[in-house]
This record gives structure tokens, sequence and C-alpha cells, in this order.
């Protein structure tokens, strides 16, 4: 109820106050059949908008398919989330965003807290890293928590496209997994082209990997594939 009551606040505030400023992004992820799992549809849904006094929010809706099949009958809630930042400028191409985010969806809740340090080498490349700190509260088991450092690469010398990648390195509590047995190891690699079509309209791609089991492993020991495309749409 209070996340419902948040996500009318922040849409109200948008539509009324920040009229010309707001994103609209809508991605549609693909993980195909690997190593013994069914293969996942998921769909999202974020509206986002940053002040010019450097104040921004988002808040997302996502589903996902119930058994693992496209199929639209089967789609069901995979939770939503909302998050505010504050974007400080520091100076010789140096910014500072502080955010805090809260994650729900039928079994759990997440409260994260993330800092990110951008760096704009030239008007071509960019450059950042954020750390973040998650904590899950889960239904009826225990909570547990992470850490996570995420570096990210920009380019924009292109007319028109946008080319970044990212990699993620979780630090994981002991009795967690992130690679191979190891509590701390790389858990996401992500690649993303992005072309600015005109009017308000960029579509773009994603490519990314993430650790899996082999079919009767008992570690994370190979990497899945996964896919994205989407539309976003800035008025």
């Amino acid at each position: 109820m209070k996340t419902k009551l948040l996500t009318s606040a922040i849409l109200l505030a948008v539509t009324s106050t920040a009229a010309h400023a707001v994103s609209i992004n809508m991605r549609h992820e693909w993980t195909p059949e690997f190593e013994g799992n069914d293969q996942v549809h998921k769909d999202r849904i974020a509206v986002s908008h940053r002040f010019a006094n450097g104040v921004g929010f988002e808040v997302e809706a996502k589903y996902k398919s119930g058994d693992g099949f496209f199929d639209f009958d089967q789609f069901v809630d995979a939770g939503n989330q909302a998050n505010i930042s504050y974007k400080m400028k520091l100076g010789n191409g140096f910014d500072l965003t502080p955010q805090y985010k809260i994650e729900n969806d039928s079994s759990s809740h997440n409260h994260q807290l993330n800092l990110t340090l951008g760096y704009k080498i030239n008007d071509d490349w960019s450059t950042s890293f954020r750390h973040r700190y998650n904590y899950k509260l889960k239904n009826g088991e225990y909570d547990s928590h992470y850490n996570r450092w995420t570096v990210g690469l920009g380019y924009k010398g292109i007319e028109d496209w946008s080319l970044s990648g990212s990699t993620d390195y979780t630090f994981k509590e002991e009795g967690d997994e992130s690679w191979k047995g190891n509590k701390n190891g790389f858990t996401e690699i992500n690649f993303k082209a992005e072309y600015k079509w005109g009017n308000g309209w960029s579509p773009f791609a994603e490519f990314g990997v993430t650790p899996e089991k082999k079919e009767g492993s008992s570690e994370k020991d190979t990497w899945k594939p996964r896919y994205r495309v989407g539309m976003k749409y800035s008025f």
C-alpha cells in the first residue's frame, strides 16, 4: 500500500511540475533455455525524471512469464521499485549521485543504498563507478545482504548512437555464492547500444551474461546469456 501511494505521488509530481522532462522506458528481456533451466521472458516499464536542481526519481513495474514460456496469459507480477537520488556536479567532469531504492516482490523487500561517481572524459567518452549496499528482507526466511561494485564505460562518438558496457563484482555474505562456490565474484557483464531516433524516441538493445549452474552442478560455474530490447521516450 505504501509503495502504491509513493508511486502515485511521484507520478502526480511528474505530470504537474515537470512537463516536457519525463522519460518512459519500456523493455523486454529474454533468457533462453540454458543448462536444463526453462526460458524466461520479462517485461518492465519505468518512469523517471531529474529536476534542474539535481533531484531525480524513478518508479518501475515488472512482469515475467509464470511458467518459463512466452505465453501472455501466464505473465505474473515480478515486483516494483521506486528510487530517489541527487546528482551533484563536482567540477572538472566529475559528478556524484547518492540514491536510495526500495524494491518489492511477492517474497521479499529490498532496501538499496547506491553511490555513483561519474566522470566525463571528453565529449565522446564517459565512465562511472558505483558502490551498492543491498539489504533483503525475505518473507519467512533469514535476511541477507550484499555489497556490489559496478564499473561502466560509455561512448557517444558516432552520430545518433550511444554505446556502453558495464560489469558487476558482488561481495556476498558467508554461505551465499557469487561464482564457483566463492562468495565474491563477477555477477554480470552487460553491453548496450542505443539509437536516437528523433522526436524523443530512442530504441535500444542489450546483451549480457550472468553466472549459472550447469545441469547437475552444485555451484555456479558457467555464464548464461540474456537479451534485451526496448524503447525510451522522453518528453
